[in-house]
């Protein structure tokens, strides 16, 4: 069974984007990646104070200073593996043709008598 209690963390543009929206230049958040551990996930941020930070929308939450620094540096050795690099690739291409499907009802022969 995985251990939940430590942090994940994933960066780069592509992490982040799908818990909050692009920040404007100047603003107090740099947003890095994501985080998740067990079921609180989102998106990773850092304040100019050098605090990190859980961003889902516009909701900021407060993180452990010293787990995600671990959890940073363990990302930022760590090289992006290929799969991850093939599942960008493939989310990013074209979407596929939509195909049409008809089910038609079965015909069914009725015995008198039964």
């Amino acid at each position: 069974m995985p251990n939940n209690n430590r942090w994940r963390v994933h960066l780069g543009e592509e992490n982040w984007s799908r818990y909050t929206y692009s920040r404007p230049e100047g603003t107090a958040l740099r947003l890095l990646g994501s985080v998740a551990r067990g079921a609180q996930v989102g998106a990773l941020a850092e304040t100019a104070e050098g605090r990190f930070v859980q961003v889902n929308g516009d909701h900021i939450a407060p993180l452990s200073e010293a787990q995600v620094r671990r959890a940073v540096a363990a990302a930022s050795r760590t090289p992006q593996r290929p799969q991850d690099a093939r599942r960008h690739a493939h989310a990013t291409s074209e979407p596929a043709a939509v195909v049409r499907v008809t089910v038609k009802k079965r015909r069914v022969v009725a015995r008198p008598g039964l």
